[in-house]
C-alpha cells in the first residue's frame, strides 16, 4: 500500500509540474448572449469586424461595424464602439478581435497577445492578420490611399 501511495504522489507531483510548465493559455468563452449578437453580425455585408472584451466574471462588451470601404476602417470604428461600451459598463478586460469578415480569429489573437505579453506586439499581430486577409483576397480591394498608408507604416 505504501508503494502505491508513493507512486500516486510521484505521478501527482509530475502532473502538477508538467501542468505549470505547459504553455496553456486561457481563452474566455463567448457568453450565449454575445453569440446571439454574432448571428446578426454574420448577416451583414463584408468589410466587417467583431470585437469583444470578456471579464473573468463573464460580463462583456462588444461592438462590430460593417460595410465600410475597407476592413481597416470597419475595425477602427468597431474598436471605438467597443471601448465606449467597455467604459460605460465598467468592463476592465482588454478587447480582442473575434472575427474579420466571416473568419473567426479570436483564439489566434488571444494566443498572440498572451505569448508576446506586449500590447504593441498584439496590435501588430492583428494588423498582420488583416493584411494577410487582404492579400488573400478575403476583403475588398484597398483604396490607393490605404495602400500608401500601409507602405508608409511598413517603412517606419
Amino acid at each position: 500500500m505504501k508503494v502505491l501511495a508513493k507512486i500516486f504522489c510521484v505521478v501527482t507531483l509530475v502532473s502538477v509540474i508538467a501542468g505549470c510548465a505547459s504553455d496553456s493559455i486561457y481563452i474566455p468563452k463567448i457568453p450565449p448572449e454575445a453569440q446571439a449578437k454574432l448571428l446578426d453580425y454574420y448577416e451583414q455585408p463584408d468589410n466587417k469586424v467583431f470585437i469583444i472584451a470578456i471579464d473573468p466574471g463573464g460580463d462583456y462588451a462588444y461592438a462590430y461595424d460593417y460595410g465600410k470601404a475597407t476592413l481597416k476602417e470597419a475595425a477602427k470604428v468597431a474598436v471605438e464602439k467597443c471601448d465606449a461600451s467597455r467604459e460605460a459598463q465598467g468592463i476592465i478586460a482588454r478587447p480582442y478581435v473575434y472575427a474579420l469578415n466571416d473568419k473567426v480569429v479570436y483564439e489566434d489573437m488571444i494566443r498572440a497577445a498572451q505569448k508576446s505579453g506586449d500590447v504593441e506586439e498584439e496590435r501588430e499581430a492583428q494588423a498582420e492578420e488583416l493584411e494577410e486577409m487582404e492579400a488573400d483576397g478575403e476583403v475588398q480591394e484597398a483604396s490607393a490611399a490605404e495602400v500608401a498608408e500601409q507602405k508608409a507604416e511598413a517603412a517606419e
